[in-house]
């Protein structure tokens, strides 16, 4: 699928994932050592009540699914050509991730850029979202990636 073939508009289902309190404190013992994260004692004195997923974790989740969500559309004879991706812009945990939490993400393509330094690429910008079971957002962000555009 090249550049010009992508919809704007278009909402990709990508999967749920729940959030075990063993989990959230092994991913966080590794990369995000907080208090909130790691000790459910010391969670419970601090400003969330309770112990609370990264929320590196809960996008680490986003790009797990996201990817598997491009390897089932491979499987199908939907190939990408994209991929790479220059970064993301407004990340936002909106409420925490607690134990027992299951989340729903999903990824709607809303931007197509032309790149003038790259006439091969074109960049599309999706919006990214972790909904709580109510549909209420608890992670959503602006992702960026690069698509080869159609030869000439």
């Amino acid at each position: 699928m090249y550049w010009e073939d992508i919809e704007l508009g278009l909402r990709s289902d990508l999967g749920s994932y729940t959030f075990t309190e063993d989990e959230m404190i092994r991913f966080s013992r590794m990369w995000d050592p907080q208090p909130f994260h790691i000790d459910p004692e010391a969670a419970k004195s601090s400003f969330y009540g309770g112990i609370i997923a990264s929320g590196w974790h809960v996008a680490a989740v986003w790009m797990k699914l996201m990817i598997a969500h491009g390897r089932k559309r491979a499987a199908e004879g939907i190939v990408s050509r994209g991929g790479v991706s220059p970064g993301f812009r407004e990340m936002r945990w909106h409420q925490p991730t607690r134990p027992g939490m299951t989340l729903h993400y999903d990824s709607t393509t809303h931007e197509k850029v032309e790149l003038k330094s790259r006439p091969e690429m074109g960049l599309i910008r999706s919006f990214n979202r972790g909904l709580d079971d109510a549909g209420k957002p608890v992670m959503s962000f602006i992702g960026q990636g690069f698509v080869q555009r159609r030869p000439k």
